[in-house]
């Protein structure tokens, strides 16, 4: 079994930060082992980055990535509008359910 870790509040201000100035959410929201307590040397950070208006999430998503280059840690990102989280929150099996009873909030507009 691997050692567990917890993220460290310096790189989740510093990735927050740089999420924000490059696409100006509504929301940012930790998920996954991180928030769970099972986050290893090993892990990714994920999160959801949820923008106010409509988006084309794969360039949006990019641009977060090419923002976080040089964080030194590894991160996996998530893009959905408010519109997909009213339509989608509380369907069984998506992630945006998982993030919405797990996620934990780093930043909100």
């Amino acid at each position: 079994m691997k050692n567990r870790v917890s993220p460290d509040n310096k790189i989740l201000k510093d990735v927050t930060r740089r999420i924000v100035t490059s696409v100006k959410p509504q929301r940012v929201l930790l998920f996954g082992s991180a928030v769970r307590g099972k986050m290893t040397g090993d892990s990714d950070l994920d999160v959801l980055v949820v923008m106010r208006a409509p988006v084309h999430r794969r360039r949006t998503a990019q641009k977060i990535y090419r923002s976080l280059h040089g964080t030194g840690i590894a991160i996996d990102v998530v893009v959905a509008t408010e519109k997909d989280i009213q339509k989608y929150g509380q369907s069984a099996g998506t992630i945006l359910k998982t993030v919405l009873q797990e996620g934990r909030v780093l930043y909100e507009a």
